[in-house]
């Protein structure tokens, strides 16, 4: 019998305290990898909460407008090349404010930009990565989808925030919920 009592078991430990080390790194990593695999993180979801409102140069109310407007399209065109929407001309803003409200402050802000041929710098509230290949004119006359699919109920809010993700995991699941092309090269074109 050894001295500690353990009937020479010390006298091997130091031959597996390598091993055994080495097991317990290699299993901590393996669930740490099983974790990340069945969390959000390599998914892609947008697990953030989503930002408040951005300030904009001008306060707008898509609720109060689109009283008067139906249609989304009714403000905003589809660029010429499909992949933005515009913002409305200050001077079609102007078709109603050279009376309505005319004299509240926002609206003199209005029309001093519309004066001066400036668009107003309203702050983009949904704006997808360079990389991604995003068309509106795709999404909104080929597929036919509602502005809301992507943007939410605009048309309740007194403010605009951010309510859907745009992140890959919602984009491919949208494209599964639709039967469209989930393959790589739909979205991040070929550089």
């Amino acid at each position: 019998m050894t001295p500690s009592g353990d009937n020479g078991a010390a006298e091997l430990l130091p031959h597996f305290k390598p091993i055994a080390s080495w097991a317990l790194f290699a299993g901590a990593l393996i669930l740490t990898f099983v974790a990340l695999v069945n969390s959000s993180m390599l998914l892609g979801e947008d697990t953030t909460p989503p930002p408040a409102a951005k300030p904009q140069p001008l306060p707008f109310s898509h609720k109060l407008h689109t009283q008067f407007f139906k249609e989304c399209q009714d403000c905003h065109e589809i660029s010429s090349d499909g992949w933005t929407m515009s913002y409305p001309p200050e001077e079609k803003c102007m078709t109603c404010h050279a009376t309505v409200a005319a004299d509240r402050p926002a609206i003199n802000k209005l029309a001093e930009y519309a004066a001066q041929k400036k668009p107003v710098p309203w702050v983009p509230i949904y704006r997808v990565p360079d990389f991604v290949y995003f068309s509106h004119r795709k999404h909104v006359q080929k597929a036919k989808l509602d502005c809301e699919n992507c943007h939410g109920p605009v048309r309740e809010r007194d403010v605009i925030v951010r309510e859907k993700p745009i992140s890959m995991a919602a984009c491919i699941s949208c494209h599964k919920e639709k039967g469209a092309s989930t393959n790589c090269r739909t979205c991040h074109d070929a550089i």
